[in-house]
C-alpha cells in the first residue's frame, strides 16, 4: 500500500507528551498544539480512519526526505479559509514535495454563512495545486466540514465533497446517537456537567462565560480548556508572566463570581486542558453532559458516549454542527437562557439521536467513498462503520 505522510498542525506532539508536559508553560502548550489544543481531535479522528502505514510529515523538511519517505500526502486541516491565514507557504512546500495530495476537514471561516469570506491569493493559488494533483479523476481530492466551506471553494472552481469532521468517527458504535439517549434517561438528572470553555477575549460570546462558571458550579463540573494562552495561563497559574491588562479583562467578564485571587483559585481547582484525544474522552466520560462553545470539546464527548451540545458562536462552529448533525444551540438564543434553562434546552430527544446516527452513517460512507477516490485505503473501523 502507499505509504502515507500525515502533516498536521501539532509539534512533535508525542516526545512532548512524554518528556515536557508535565513540567511545561502554558505558551509551550499552545505552540505543541497548534494555537488550540482541540486540533489534537481531528488529528487523532483522521489517523482512524486510514488503514495505509501513516507516519508523520513536516512542511520544513527537505523535498528528498519527503520524495524518499513517502507516497502521498495527507494534510489535516482546520479553518483555514479566510482572511485571517495565507496558504501560499502551503503552495510552494507543496510543488517542492511533487506528491499526490489529499485535504481532510478543510473549513471556511466567516461571522456567518452567509458570507463567503476574502481569500488571500496564495490561499487560491494552492487550492488550484491541490486541485491539479488529484490522481484518480473521481471525485476530489478535498474533504471539507460542509456545505458552506463546500460553496466557497465552488466559487473558485475547486470541488470539494462535504464530509464532516472527521473526529464524528472515532467511536466503532454503529447507533452512537441511540447509545448518546439511553445514557441521558438512565442519568436524568444531571450530577456532573462538563463544560467546553469559551473565550473572553471573544466579544459576542463573552458573557455567556459566567453562565458557563455556573454550570461549572452548580453541577460539579470542570471547566475544559482550549484556546487561548491566556486562559491556560490563569489555570497555570503564572501570575508573573500575565499582563495586567489580561487579568483586567478576565475581571470583567468573571466579575460577579471572583475578585482576583479568588480567580486564580477557581481556575486552579476547576479548569484543566489536554493534549491527546483518548485521555480527554476517558476524563470526560466521568459526566453526565457536556456543553459549551468548543466544537471538538463537544464532539469528543459525544464520541465517549456522553451526551454533548455546542453552542455556536461563529460560521465555524455551525457548519461543524450542522455537517455532523450533533446537537446545537445558536449563541443568540443561549445568551438570554439561565445556566439550568440553557442545560434542559441542550438535552437530546429521539429526533436529535436517530438524525445524529443516520448523518453519521451517512458520513462514514462518504468518507470511505472519498479515501477509495484517492487511492488512500479505509481502515477496518471506517469500513465496519459504513455496514
Amino acid at each position: 500500500m502507499k505509504r502515507i505522510g500525515i502533516i498536521d498542525n501539532l509539534v512533535d506532539i508525542q516526545n512532548f507528551t512524554e518528556k515536557k508536559y508535565h513540567t511545561c508553560t502554558a505558551a509551550e502548550v499552545m505552540a505543541a498544539t497548534g494555537g488550540n489544543t482541540g486540533n489534537v481531535a481531528f488529528v487523532f479522528g483522521i489517523r482512524q480512519l486510514i488503514k495505509n502505514p501513516i507516519s508523520r510529515a513536516e512542511w520544513g523538511w527537505a523535498p528528498e526526505i519527503v520524495k524518499e519517505r513517502f507516497d502521498h500526502l495527507v494534510i489535516c486541516c482546520a479553518n483555514q479559509l479566510g482572511s485571517h491565514t495565507d496558504l501560499g507557504g502551503w503552495a510552494d512546500r507543496l510543488e517542492q514535495f511533487g506528491l499526490p495530495v489529499t485535504l481532510v476537514g478543510l473549513g471556511a471561516q466567516s461571522d456567518n454563512i452567509e458570507t463567503d469570506p476574502v481569500l488571500p491569493d496564495g490561499t487560491k493559488h494552492f487550492l488550484e495545486y491541490v486541485k491539479s494533483q488529484h490522481q484518480t479523476g473521481e471525485g476530489s481530492n478535498i474533504s471539507v466540514r460542509g456545505k458552506f466551506t463546500q460553496r466557497v471553494l465552488e466559487n473558485l472552481d475547486v470541488p470539494s465533497e462535504p464530509a464532516g469532521c472527521p473526529s464524528l468517527l472515532i467511536s466503532a458504535e454503529h447507533e452512537l446517537g441511540k447509545e448518546i439517549l439511553l445514557r441521558q434517561q438512565r442519568s436524568k438528572n444531571f450530577k456532573r456537567v462538563a463544560v467546553a470553555a469559551g473565550n473572553p477575549w471573544h466579544g459576542p460570546s463573552a458573557a455567556l462565560e459566567e453562565t458557563l462558571v455556573n454550570i461549572v458550579n452548580q453541577f460539579n463540573g470542570e471547566y475544559i480548556l482550549q484556546h487561548p494562552e491566556s486562559m491556560l495561563q490563569v489555570a497555570y497559574g503564572e501570575r508573573e508572566k500575565i499582563p495586567q491588562k489580561t487579568i483586567d479583562r478576565f475581571l470583567e467578564v468573571y466579575t460577579s463570581h471572583f475578585n482576583q485571587e479568588e480567580m486564580f483559585e477557581w481556575f486552579r481547582h476547576n479548569s484543566c486542558a489536554f493534549i491527546d484525544a483518548p485521555n480527554w474522552m476517558r476524563f470526560i466520560s466521568k459526566f453526565d453532559f457536556m456543553i459549551g462553545p468548543r466544537y471538538h470539546g463537544v464532539a469528543l464527548a459525544i464520541q465517549a458516549k456522553v451526551p454533548g451540545c455546542v453552542i455556536t458562536i461563529d460560521s465555524r462552529t455551525h457548519e461543524l454542527c450542522e455537517g455532523t448533525t450533533i446537537k446545537s444551540i445558536p449563541l443568540s438564543e443561549a445568551i438570554n437562557l439561565t445556566s439550568l434553562e440553557l442545560i434542559e434546552k441542550s438535552r437530546w430527544s429521539t429526533s436529535d439521536a436517530e438524525a445524529f446516527d443516520r448523518d453519521r452513517l451517512i458520513k462514514a460512507r462518504t468518507y470511505s467513498k472519498f479515501l477509495e477516490s484517492n487511492d488512500i485505503e479505509a481502515s477496518d473501523h471506517l469500513k465496519n462503520l459504513c455496514i
